[in-house]
């Protein structure tokens, strides 16, 4: 899989079975998915914690921060989906759909 041919709903699919195979939707609930999801945003942040702001790009050149930047990013999406599998929410357009509004909100300086 990569992003310029893989499409969420094929994502969403993926982590579907995966998460069928292991028997894990019969005990997903919403809570639970949102708190794994913010669990994992924070292991995500964790990485950054203690650099300065003007070293946080500097994760890219460390194979190993780079690595798990990598993973808590894929735990973090991978959570997202599961909640969208959830509540059936069609990312995509939602995406779309906030896109209008914070146009409105925050329009583009001429």
């Amino acid at each position: 899989m990569n992003d310029a041919t893989t499409t969420i709903a094929q994502i969403k699919k993926h982590i579907q079975d995966f998460s069928d195979a292991r028997g894990w939707y019969r005990e997903q609930n919403a809570k639970d998915l949102v708190m794994a999801l913010t669990v994992e945003a924070a292991e995500l942040a964790e990485i950054f914690m203690w650099l300065h702001s003007d070293a946080a790009d500097s994760v890219k050149g460390n194979a190993e921060e780079y690595r798990h930047l990598r993973e808590e990013l894929a735990d973090v999406f991978w959570y997202l989906c599961r909640l969208c599998e959830h509540f059936d929410v069609d990312l995509a357009a939602a995406v779309a759909e906030k896109t209008v509004k914070n146009a409105e909100k925050y329009p583009a300086k001429s």
